[in-house]
């Protein structure tokens, strides 16, 4: 008891003073790259000595948008990005949407953490226009019928983010990391802690502050 006490003390002298000295409401939006090598390739990379060829290689990249929503320590991102992927020997145009909840703590003025999670849209487009959705076990599926149902079946992923205050500006990096947990088989639970930590991206975000 005394040390289930002692660990809520600790969160709430944490969490309080986030909340007590953030802005009520904080809307920023602006641009995001990502690294489409994953945390285990980079290591390879480095290990076989190819990694600045593979900086170096704009395919690699992915470009988009970065859009925030926060709410004391609450907040909301919503990220799209759009690139190429090559599945074997095809390559497909890839449209990658990323919506989040979570928490986003503010740390005396000059940087902010923050760490959500949810459902990852992943649509690869064939060359001949052909679009399929990814679902939890990264297989092209076109029979989702409707919003809803791709919802529920696309795979839940986690993203964490550290930002730097620049005045109006933020400059930030990111790490996502998907699951094979979907909100359709919700009671899978243990899909959202097996994750290869080493299957994450890094991305870095440039956010403008409206308010």
């Amino acid at each position: 008891m005394k040390r289930k006490f002692l660990v809520t003390l600790l969160v709430v002298c944490v969490l309080l003073p986030a909340a007590l000295s953030a802005a009520i409401v904080d809307l920023s939006l602006g641009a995001t790259a990502q690294y489409n090598r994953t945390l285990g390739e980079i290591q390879d990379d480095i290990d076989a000595d190819v990694m600045g060829d593979k900086l170096g290689d704009f395919k690699n990249y992915t470009i988009g948008a970065d859009v925030r929503v926060k709410l004391l320590i609450a907040e909301v991102d919503v990220v799209g990005t759009f690139g190429e992927r090559v599945v074997g020997s095809d390559t497909y145009t890839e449209i990658s949407a990323l919506t989040t909840a979570g928490i986003s703590l503010d740390l005396l003025g000059f940087a902010r953490l923050g760490f959500g999670m949810g459902p990852r849209y992943q649509v690869l487009i064939d060359e001949n226009g052909e679009a399929q959705i990814l679902d939890d076990t990264g297989t092209g599926v076109t029979s989702w019928e409707n919003f809803g149902e791709t919802f529920i079946n696309s795979p839940v992923a986690y993203r964490a983010t550290v930002d730097f205050n620049l005045g109006s500006l933020m400059l930030g990096l990111n790490y996502t990391l998907d699951t094979q947990y979907t909100f359709k088989n919700y009671q899978e639970v243990d899909k959202l802690f097996k994750s290869d930590t080493n299957g994450g991206k890094f991305g870095v975000s440039l956010l403008f502050s409206l308010f």
